[in-house]
């Protein structure tokens, strides 16, 4: 349930509001973190396996978002829009390649190709529901941090193993997400609520699906019951 705490005036303190917002998506991390760091290998590719789909989809699904920032220009003023709109393409440099050399899309797909998994998983159920056009834009962003979380969460998880350093301290541009919800919040455009809701929606279900892989994968590797003896 929404925290009525994380509402009104008590927000619009930027220092409050940043706190709020780091142990809102800290906490649920760190227990998603705890479960992908804690499987095994051939669990983790699955599971990579499976994320890879979400990471193409969501490359294009950022353009979208950004574009929807740009044309609030004729709602705020166009310095206000400029600024979300930079913000928002500097958090999610790493997802479309802007300032690093690969994209998460292309990091999962070679982190997969280091060996065979036979399984596949469609995520074009997930993707248009959070980065929906007529999503409000606190839902959208709520969904958006999430996924990055679970992305780069399972990014490190395979850097480990293949041992890339590079990616083992990256960790989502919290600075500029919390200026542009607070921008947004000042003009009224979201409520904290809706990125709250939306955040742990996701993370409980992305969960709950890793939770399902680890448990049909331990089924198939489980040996069958002797039969008893006639």
């Amino acid at each position: 349930m929404p925290n009525s705490q994380l509402s009104g005036p008590y927000i619009l303190t930027k220092a409050k509001f940043y706190d709020k917002f780091v142990e809102l998506t800290h906490d649920h991390s760190q227990k998603f973190r705890t479960i992908i760091h804690s499987i095994s290998q051939e669990e983790l590719l699955a599971i990579t396996l499976r994320a890879f789909k979400g990471a193409q989809l969501r490359v294009s699904s950022i353009l979208s978002v950004a574009k929807r920032f740009a044309d609030l220009n004729g709602t705020i003023p166009f310095e206000v829009s400029a600024n979300l709109y930079k913000n928002f393409l500097k958090a999610t440099a790493r997802d479309t390649g802007i300032y690093t050399k690969i994209t998460f899309a292309e990091y999962l797909y070679y982190s997969i190709h280091y060996e065979q998994c036979k399984e596949t998983y469609n995520a074009e159920t997930l993707i248009p529901t959070i980065y929906n056009p007529t999503q409000p834009l606190g839902r959208v962003l709520g969904g958006h941090i999430a996924l990055e979380i679970v992305l780069l969460n399972i990014c490190q998880a395979n850097a480990r193993r293949l041992s890339e350093t590079e990616w083992l301290d990256t960790n989502p541009d919290m600075d500029c997400h919390t200026q542009i919800m607070h921008i947004l919040l000042r003009h009224q455009l979201l409520t904290f609520e809706d990125v709250q809701e939306e955040f742990e929606r996701i993370m409980l279900y992305v969960t709950a699906f890793v939770l399902d892989t680890v448990r049909t994968l331990s089924s198939r590797r489980t040996p069958p019951a002797p039969k008893p003896e006639a």
